[in-house]
């Protein structure tokens, strides 16, 4: 059942992604006038939720418990080592997003020097917020994706690799799942897909170092939700989400 779990999982994660990113390649020549947004935070986050509701019927189904998957009390397993360069480097990006957030939040002059630095960055220039309604729905797409991409990307796939591969090694368990987050972002392009492997990864090591996915669930919203004003807000551009 496991391995049914495993296959089905790979499937739906590679073919969704490669489809939206074929999708849109077809769509680049199409002119888009008003439309600012390529990404409509509504269907993501629809996205999200029902791939983690569909992780928790095959947990239901499987008798995975939320304990198994990594929702648990924090606790160090691993050597001194791993444990600490992976809290260094974590605790290093937190405090990246940290000053992202506050300073494009207090800072006129940084939202302008990113704004020029994102001119001709069609993946940011499509999801990042302009206006409050925005901010608000990228705010909860940050929080949905903390929570359902650790549930299924690290907690689901990571169980369901140790149940089926008992002496898989620990290099293995970082690899596999990164590599599927990082194909899961194509719609960013090649470069898109290695920074999110890479970032994945890291966020695999926490979970193993930590031995819970709610640290990794923390970090992760933390490093989305410092995006949230990099743009200053215009006020013209409220009719901007589309359905």
């Amino acid at each position: 059942m496991y391995i049914a779990f495993l296959i089905l999982l790979f499937t739906f994660m590679l073919a969704m992604p490669i489809a939206k990113a074929l999708k849109e390649k077809k769509s680049k020549d199409v002119a888009r006038a008003d439309k600012r947004h390529g990404i409509n935070y509504y269907r993501v986050l629809a996205g999200m939720w029902c791939s983690a509701i569909v992780v928790l019927i095959m947990s239901f189904i499987g008798g995975i418990s939320l304990a198994d998957i990594g929702f648990r009390a924090i606790s160090f397993t691993h050597n001194i080592w791993f444990t600490a360069i992976t809290l260094a480097i974590c605790g290093l990006m937190l405090l990246s997003s940290l000053y992202t957030l506050i300073v494009s939040l207090a800072s006129k002059k940084f939202r302008g020097k990113k704004k020029a630095e994102l001119t001709n960055d069609d993946v940011a220039n499509d999801i990042l917020p302009r206006t409050t309604k925005e901010k608000w729905l990228f705010a909860l797409m940050s929080f949905s994706s903390g929570i359902c991409e650790e549930f299924v990307f690290r907690g689901f796939m990571m169980f369901l690799l140790l149940a089926i591969f008992p002496e898989i090694p620990i290099f293995l368990i970082v690899l596999i799942p990164s590599v599927i987050f990082g194909i899961g972002h194509l719609y960013q392009g090649w470069q898109g897909v290695i920074q999110t492997g890479v970032v994945g990864a890291i966020l695999m090591c926490l979970f193993l170092a930590t031995d819970s996915l709610i640290p990794v669930m923390a970090l992760h919203f933390m490093l989305n939700v410092s995006d949230m004003f990099l743009l200053s807000e215009k006020k013209e551009d409220k009719p901007s989400l589309h359905l």
